[in-house]
């Protein structure tokens, strides 16, 4: 983790990629955009709130990043196929993709799993986990050897750990984009495109409450560590702190 600092304090190991991550307006989207533009990172901001997204693009261009605002709802796939054609008339490929977006309902909060609400888990896997498997669908033509998908997961969908009945919903997306995590990455490994979920802790955002341990800032290590470790057949892993978790 200190080497991880290290790298993201002096900056440069993102130099000439370009990274597009989901949900970047606030919280650890928007954290983990500006860890990746300090090191030199362009970086294409994907947000649902116009004002939320003009803002965070403006606090970064301030700091001298290179960032561009994109607007879309990721559970709606024609808009993000859409965009995906307005990128690569810019880019011609994107070496990290961060599926980022996601929601936390609060009526799943208070829903018990013996009682689940269909609409509150189809609105929660809209954005969760269909909107990850639009991101990866619609951007698969920009990603090459050396190209990266980091899936924000969440210990939450870990199957291993005992569950405590909490928010149905939300685990069941998150164990879902586990899943699928493993299966794109044997589908791309022999493309050379590495793709891997993580566990950012529980962070200081509008889904982990004020109550939460850290802040949005102390939750990036991971996400870098990912970004810019050398290639490797050690792919469709879950981690948390830079190390391998159990799923």
């Amino acid at each position: 983790m200190r080497r991880v600092r290290r790298s993201i304090a002096s900056g440069g190991a993102l130099e000439g990629k370009a990274a597009l991550i989901t949900g970047a307006s606030s919280g650890i989207g928007f954290a983990i955009a500006k860890a990746f533009a300090k090191a030199g990172a362009r970086c294409i901001l994907i947000a649902l709130d116009p004002v939320a997204g003009a803002r965070a693009v403006e606090e970064l261009s301030l700091e001298g990043s290179r960032v561009e605002l994109c607007l879309a709802d990721v559970s709606d796939a024609r808009r993000v196929r859409d965009l995906s054609g307005e990128i690569a008339g810019r880019y011609s490929r994107i070496d990290v993709l961060v599926n980022n977006a996601g929601v936390f309902l609060d009526e799943d909060r208070a829903m018990p799993a013996s009682r689940v609400d269909d609409a509150v888990v189809q609105r929660t896997l809209a954005v969760n986990l269909f909107g990850a498997l639009h991101v990866c669908s619609a951007f698969d033509p920009l990603l090459f050897a050396g190209s990266r998908i980091i899936n924000i997961s969440s210990v939450m969908g870990q199957l291993s750990r005992r569950s405590d009945g909490y928010a149905p919903a939300y685990r069941l997306s998150k164990s879902a984009l586990n899943s699928y995590t493993q299966s794109l990455a044997a589908d791309l490994r022999n493309r050379g495109v590495m793709v891997d979920s993580m566990h950012p802790g529980w962070v200081k955002t509008a889904i982990g409450g004020p109550q939460a341990e850290i802040d949005a800032e102390d939750a990036i290590e991971t996400a870098f560590y990912l970004a810019t470790r050398p290639p490797s057949d050690a792919t469709g892993l879950f981690w948390w702190d830079c190390e391998i978790i159990r799923w």
